[in-house]
């Protein structure tokens, strides 16, 4: 089968729309804050699982380093943004800008993201598999080893709920 290519903006309405939906953005955020990962990342995790990709760790691992760039401005942003917050005494257009900045940082991550993902060789599974099956798409053990979550329940438990938010 060929390999997968991805759309930066095809993949931004999958975030934007996977993102808002059910209790993602909670789960994603507390998988971001408390165990360092990034949302992005997650997210291409997800869109494998649901076009039946398999990225494996090693591939994996080049897209987290083509991220690497735009990850930690985008954590100095986020947060120059937070301390700007409404709740803690800033002006709301301030914080509204600051948004929308972040927002832009946000979609040149994807842009390195799928560009270094449409690098890799993964692997599209031959057949139409649903998420709640009994397969396991290795895609899943790849992002948990990336992100050093073996071990660690709490996290690999948000995992579970974020791809429980698929099906």
């Amino acid at each position: 089968m060929p390999t997968p290519n991805v759309e930066n903006s095809a993949f931004w309405e999958y975030s934007v729309s996977r993102y808002t939906k059910g209790d993602m953005a909670a789960l994603a955020l507390l998988l971001q804050d408390n165990h360092g990962v990034n949302v992005n990342v997650l997210l291409l995790i997800c869109w494998c699982l649901e076009n039946n990709v398999i990225i494996n760790l090693p591939q994996l691992n080049t897209v987290i380093a083509a991220s690497k760039t735009t990850e930690e401005k985008l954590k100095l942003h986020r947060a120059k943004r937070k301390a700007a917050s409404p709740e803690r005494g800033g002006e709301s257009a301030a914080y509204e800008l600051l948004k929308a900045q972040e927002l832009e940082l946000e979609r040149q991550q994807q842009h390195d993201i799928v560009a270094s993902f449409n690098e890799q060789a993964v692997t599209r599974l031959g057949q139409i598999q649903s998420i709640s099956s009994n397969i396991f798409n290795a895609s899943i053990a790849a992002f948990i080893n990336a992100y050093e979550l073996r071990d660690n329940n709490e996290a690999r438990q948000l995992v579970s709920l974020v791809v429980n938010q698929l099906s």
